[in-house]
C-alpha cells in the first residue's frame, strides 16, 4: 500500500492507496492483517482516508467499517436529519440539511453519554461544487486556544439546549429551527422517545404546546482515552447563536462567491434580530455556560479562528472511505451545489 498525508503540516489525514490490488476484498484482507497498526495510526494522526479502492456500494462500505470496528450502532440522538440507507444495518445519509447550510466542525454527539468512538464516511457520489468534509485535530485546537477561553470553559462547563417543535408546527422561514421531534426521532410515541432519553441520560421537558426541549450539561474539555491529551470536545462552535454568522465569514473567505457574501450578511443581521426577539433558552439551538449565562462573542470568534487555522479541506473522490477517531478529530461540511451523496456509520464502546 502507498501512504502519504493530504496535509503534511497537520499530518492529517493519513491516506492509504492501493499499489496493486484495488478490490474491496484486497482492502479487507489488508485491514485484517494490519488491524492494530491501523488503529494506532488512526489514534496518532486522527483520521485515515482509504482512497482508490473499489468500494462499490453502501453495503461494501459497511462491511469494511465493521472490520475496522465491529461495534457499529444505529441509535441516533444527534441533531442533523439523517435517513437510513436501504440494504444496510448501520449506514445513514450523512445529513439531509440543505446544501447551502454549513455544518461547523464538531466531534459527533460530543454531548451524549454514549458518544461514537469512530466515524466512517463514504463518498457514493462526488459533490459537483463544494461539499467537502473538512477535518481538524481538536487536540491541537485545545492547545492553541486563547488561555482565557480555555480557563473559562474548563471552569464553567457547558449547557446545550435544543428546542424541537411539535408535529406540524415547524416554520419554513426559521433557518435555525430543527425538525419536529417526530421527524428527528422517527416516532410519534412520546413514551418511546422518553425511553431513549432515560437510556442516554438526556434531560427533557415537554412544553404545553407540544414542543420538546432537550438539555445536556457537559464539560467543555476531555482527556483522550488513548493519547491522554486534552481535547476540545464540545459543540459550542455549532450551536451557539453567534456561531453560524462567524462560520460563514470564513466560508466566504474560502469560496468568495456572491451567494456566500449574501449569506454572511444575512446571518449577521438575522442573528442580531433573533437574539433580540428570543431569550437564550428559547432559541432553537444554543450553547451557554453551564450556569445559564451567555458565552461572549469574542470567545466564539477565537474558537472559530483556531479551528479554521488548523482545518484540513480536501475534495471527495468517488469510493473514498474516511475513518475518523471521533474522540480527538472533528469533521464538518462546507456548502455545496448540485449532486452529492456522502454516507456515514459509527461505532461505540
Amino acid at each position: 500500500m502507498k501512504t502519504y498525508f493530504i496535509d503534511e503540516q497537520q499530518q492529517l489525514p493519513l491516506v492509504i492507496e492501493p499499489d496493486g490490488d484495488k478490490s474491496a476484498e484486497g482492502l479487507k484482507e489488508y485491514i485484517r492483517k494490519n488491524h492494530k497498526e491501523l488503529l494506532d495510526k488512526m489514534y496518532k494522526h486522527g483520521a485515515i482516508l482509504f482512497r482508490g479502492f473499489d468500494i462499490s456500494s453502501p453495503k461494501v462500505f459497511e462491511e469494511i467499517s465493521v472490520l475496522i470496528d465491529p461495534n457499529l450502532k444505529n441509535d441516533y440522538l444527534g441533531t442533523s436529519p439523517r435517513d437510513k440507507v436501504a440494504g444496510t444495518d448501520y449506514v445513514f445519509s450523512a445529513s439531509e440539511l440543505p446544501g447551502f447550510y454549513p455544518i461547523p466542525q464538531h466531534c459527533e454527539m460530543s454531548y451524549m453519554k454514549n458518544k461514537p468512538i469512530k466515524l466512517f464516511f463514504y463518498c457514493n457520489v462526488e459533490p459537483e461544487y463544494g461539499g467537502e468534509t473538512p477535518i481538524c485535530n481538536f487536540r491541537k485546537v485545545y492547545n492553541e486556544l486563547d488561555s482565557e477561553v480555555k480557563r473559562e470553559f474548563e471552569k464553567r462547563g457547558l449547557k446545550l439546549i435544543r428546542n424541537y417543535s411539535a408535529p406540524g408546527k415547524r416554520s419554513k422561514f426559521n433557518l435555525w429551527e430543527l425538525k419536529s421531534w417526530p421527524d428527528i426521532f422517527h416516532t410519534t410515541d412520546k413514551e418511546e422517545v422518553e425511553k431513549q432519553f432515560r437510556k442516554y441520560e438526556v434531560d427533557f421537558a415537554w412544553k404545553e404546546n407540544g414542543d420538546l426541549r432537550l438539555t445536556h450539561t457537559n464539560d467543555a474539555v476531555v482527556e483522550h482515552p488513548i493519547t491522554r491529551e486534552k481535547v476540545w470536545f464540545n459543540h459550542t462552535q455549532v450551536f451557539n447563536i453567534d456561531a453560524a454568522s462567524i462560520e460563514y465569514e470564513f466560508i466566504h473567505q474560502r469560496q468568495k462567491r456572491l451567494k456566500t457574501f449574501m449569506m454572511k450578511w444575512f446571518l449577521n443581521v438575522a442573528t442580531k434580530l433573533k437574539k433580540r426577539g428570543t431569550s437564550p433558552e428559547e432559541q432553537s439551538m444554543n450553547m451557554l455556560f453551564a450556569d445559564g449565562t451567555e458565552i461572549p462573542n469574542k470567545y466564539i470568534r477565537n474558537i472559530e479562528e483556531t479551528i479554521w487555522k488548523n482545518m484540513v479541506i480536501f475534495p471527495w473522490k468517488k469510493n473514498d472511505l474516511l475513518a475518523i477517531d471521533n474522540l480527538g478529530t472533528s469533521h464538518g461540511r462546507l456548502p455545496y451545489e448540485g449532486k452529492r451523496q456522502i454516507m456515514v456509520c459509527w461505532s461505540e464502546e
